[in-house]
């Protein structure tokens, strides 16, 4: 036969599409931690996924080799094939291993901690281990190299279907998608908790589409699955031992959120309804990050105690905080109120998934209309429980003002000069940041009103000392603090977008300043500890350290953003991409030339595994 392009792409096509069936051996590593579905629609999704998403890559892998065939005879193309089939299949193995101890895939990090783990700290392998990669390595290049001769240099199965094979894989790929789009509105655990296992799936969803042209109920959806005995995911190991929790005398607790809230934010002049309640009789907490640079990953840092590695699966599996979960069980009312829409950052199916009824948003046509809105509703909340039982209540308020820069007309605004609003459009590396953060300071002490008038009305109703009140923010804010043209947040893991204000008070809470470094990951062991009385040992249940514990003082800090996340030590932020890209960096982002991972990044490895099985 003559040996045409069309030829050569095909006999390549039919190499790669042979790597399927040696694919799917493989990737049977990863079925123990899977959460085997037993509903038709998610036995559907795990059969669809397995055919759809691993053809899609062995179809990825594919195209190399149709570029080189350009270039290449069939006489000669069988070699890159053999290098280029061993070395996937050789991925996909160090992948399932990598995810059996991390439960994330594997990517460039991985392989520089690799290359730098000079004392075995990550990884330790013994002889015969090394001797097993080596023989599968072998094994997998004499395969390849039989297979990629037999298909493209002597052209064997030319009568074989590969397009009926590539529109097979094309037709579940899609489905696949489909059915996680409408799996995800109606919070279809079986589905959801799937994910995971998948190298380089990023599964699609349309749930606010699907709502907004009423083809589904998102919510109708979520009550119905709003347990708070749901079945542990199968993956956590978390609490490792069950929790015993039981307080003689439980106090009221009530968390306040300011959204994009600077630890230099708070004082006498920016916060002074705060500052006169809290100054004297609360615990300031003078060096305390956000465990993210973003909302999602920051609030869920606090109520769960776990670092962002854990929020993906949390999320797919909708698991609930232990903290809000020993709520319920211990007969709190729950009055959750935000400005912003909860589900818009996946706070229904994490956080608060086992809460309903459940808030989700609150009326109103700007973030600092429905701040007051949101205040008003609390205050009528905090009235109807004074008319109820003894019970003690849990109170959640998200202010959403700083995040919108929005202040209301004839609101006080003791800085300026102010702009009038923001546009990052206007922003550049030139910009004077003055105006945008006086109206950002701005929008905080208009929070801080509220902020009063809660504070007015808990001591009026003879509330103020029954309750423990966590004060603090999801995170912070650049405003090109040091002229590398960082505006906002959700881009760094400087001190302006995670160094964020703690204040506590309430019963057993010493006043006083607090100087070492602490984290958001000791808030939900606090609390569970000192409002909930649970006695388990924190490294059951949490990350964290007690947040009320003497002398607390972290040698370094976690925190992450959708994509990234940062490790934060006194002198230098070591930061991971979503692709395993790193960099070593001070702590205002100057790069660190020559530098060496810390045991601070062997230390975090390690810990990021604690509570997966």
């Amino acid at each position: 036969m003559q040996d045409t392009l069309r030829r050569r792409w095909r006999s390549t096509l039919l190499f790669a599409l042979f790597q399927l069936p040696l694919v799917w051996l493989i990737a049977l590593r990863y079925v123990p931690y899977l959460a085997i579905p037993h509903d038709p629609m998610g036995i559907a999704y795990l059969i669809l996924t397995w055919i759809g998403h691993f053809g899609m890559l062995v179809l990825l892998g594919w195209l190399p080799l149709a570029v080189l065939a350009v270039v290449t005879k069939a006489r000669w193309l069988w070699l890159p094939a053999t290098l280029l089939g061993a070395l996937g299949l050789s991925a996909l193995l160090l992948d399932t291993v990598v995810y059996a101890q991390y439960r994330f895939h594997v990517n460039a990090f991985m392989v520089s901690l690799f290359l730098n783990d000079k004392n075995g700290e990550i990884f330790s392998f013994a002889t015969s281990t090394w001797l097993v990669v080596v023989g599968c390595v072998a094994v997998a290049l004499a395969l390849e190299g039989w297979l990629a001769h037999r298909l493209i240099v002597g052209r064997r199965g030319q009568r074989l279907p590969a397009g009926l094979a590539c529109g097979t894989i094309l037709v579940t790929l899609i489905a696949s998608h489909a059915l996680h789009i409408v799996a995800d509105a109606r919070y279809q655990r079986s589905v959801t908790q799937q994910v995971g296992i998948y190298p380089l799936l990023f599964p699609a969803t349309a749930k606010g589409f699907m709502e907004k042209h009423g083809w589904l109920d998102p919510r109708a959806a979520r009550a119905e699955r709003a347990d708070i005995d749901t079945k542990q995911a199968q993956n956590l190991d978390w609490p490792k031992n069950p929790l015993s929790c039981q307080a003689e005398d439980p106090p009221n607790v009530l968390v306040v959120l300011i959204d994009s809230w600077r630890a230099d934010e708070y004082g006498p002049e920016n916060t002074p309804n705060l500052y006169a309640a809290l100054n004297d009789s609360g615990r300031r907490y003078l060096d305390h990050y956000s465990g993210g640079n973003a909302t999602r990953n920051g609030t869920m840092s606090l109520f769960y105690g776990l670092t962002g590695n854990y929020y993906a699966y949390l999320d797919d599996t909708q698991t609930p905080p232990l903290l809000i979960t020993q709520l319920q069980k211990q007969g709190y009312a729950l009055g959750i109120f935000s400005s912003a829409s909860l589900d818009g950052v996946g706070f229904d199916r994490t956080i608060f998934s086992s809460v309903d009824p459940l808030r989700l948003s609150t009326p109103g046509e700007s973030p600092a209309g429905r701040d007051q809105k949101m205040t008003e509703d609390w205050l009528d909340w905090l009235d109807q429980q004074e008319q109820k039982d003894d019970a003690p209540w849990f109170g959640m308020l998200f202010y959403d003002a700083p995040h919108g820069y929005d202040v209301p007309e004839g609101a006080d605004q003791p800085y300026q000069p102010s702009t009038n609003g923001m546009d990052y459009l206007d922003l550049g590396p030139d910009t004077d940041p003055t105006p945008y953060f006086n109206r950002h300071r701005n929008s905080v002490h208009y929070d801080d009103e509220l902020l009063g008038r809660v504070i007015a009305d808990l001591k009026a109703k003879g509330e103020w000392d029954d309750t423990m009140l966590v004060v603090t923010a999801d995170h912070g804010q650049s405003f090109n603090d040091f002229g590398r043209n960082y505006w906002g947040h959700n881009s760094n893991f400087a001190s302006p977008q995670v160094l964020v204000p703690m204040i506590v008070n309430g019963p057993g809470v010493e006043p006083g300043r607090v100087e070492g470094m602490t984290s958001h990951l000791d808030v939900a062991p606090m609390l569970m500890r000192h409002a909930l009385g649970c006695t388990n040992p924190l490294s059951d249940y949490a990350m964290g350290k007690d947040l009320l514990a003497p002398g607390i003082d972290h040698p370094w800090v976690q925190s992450s953003s959708y994509i990234d996340y940062g490790i934060i030590e006194p002198d230098r932020i070591t930061v991971v991409d979503g692709t395993g890209q790193w960099d070593i960096v001070d702590r205002q982002l100057k790069p660190i030339e020559d530098a060496e991972f810390s045991p601070a990044v062997f230390e975090a490895m390690q810990w990021f595994r604690q509570f997966y099985r």
